[in-house]
């Protein structure tokens, strides 16, 4: 079987260079943002916040696919990450993905890509560009930590506990372009790093900007 190269959209995000107050921490943490997107976890006992407009971080949306003769493997996801100009800016940032697999030559519709993030529990899931090892339908939560390793929930990296759960608590469409959706949510996950470690991401939530749509 002819293997199609792996197809990436990643849209480009804006952020402020100048970094936003925000004092209140025992209320809402995402109250006081004029764009209130971020998210938050503890790792151990440390708690690591990433907010939009913060700190040179932005909230970004992109799609991927990988088309083949029997079928099309696809996600949506949204990232939190930082400027270019910021030394070591491919650190400290995290990525929530939604994968699916269909059975069919295309990708998926507007519609049907809305869908991927609508309310409820997701189990976590797997990507893969083999049609004979296909991906299982989930969350991919890969997180890239201070000194630029990669921690992952993908399958293919490590079983999660009985306690690990993601839940989507709210999924709004909106006029916005190319994004068209704010969604929040809440998670708990192991992530591994491939070589036999893992971090326990506890206490997650988020609230971001989701759904890339092609004009």
């Amino acid at each position: 079987m002819m293997r199609v190269l792996l197809s990436i959209v990643v849209i480009g995000f804006a952020i402020s260079m100048v970094s936003c107050n925000t004092s209140d921490t025992d209320g809402d943490l995402f109250d006081d943002l004029p764009e209130p997107f971020g998210i938050t976890f503890t790792i151990d006992t440390v708690q690591v916040t990433y907010l939009d407009g913060e700190n040179f971080y932005g909230n970004a949306v992109g799609i991927n696919w990988y088309p083949d003769t029997v079928g099309i493997l696809y996600s949506q996801s949204t990232s939190f990450l930082r400027a270019p100009v910021v030394p070591n800016y491919e650190n400290n940032i995290l990525t929530i993905e939604t994968v699916k697999y269909y059975y069919d030559s295309v990708p998926p519709s507007y519609n049907e890509a809305f869908q991927l993030f609508s309310e409820g529990n997701y189990p976590y899931g797997g990507w893969s560009d083999v049609a004979t090892d296909l991906g299982v339908d989930g969350i991919i939560i890969t997180y890239t930590d201070a000194d630029g390793l990669v921690w992952t929930t993908d399958k293919r990296a490590g079983e999660q506990e009985s306690w690990s759960t993601f839940t989507i608590s709210d999924h709004a469409a909106v006029t916005e372009q190319p994004f068209c959706a704010e969604t929040q949510g809440t998670f708990d996950c192991r992530v591994f790093d491939g070589l036999g470690n893992s971090l326990d991401l506890r206490n997650g939530s988020f609230k971001a900007r989701t759904v890339y749509k092609p004009e």
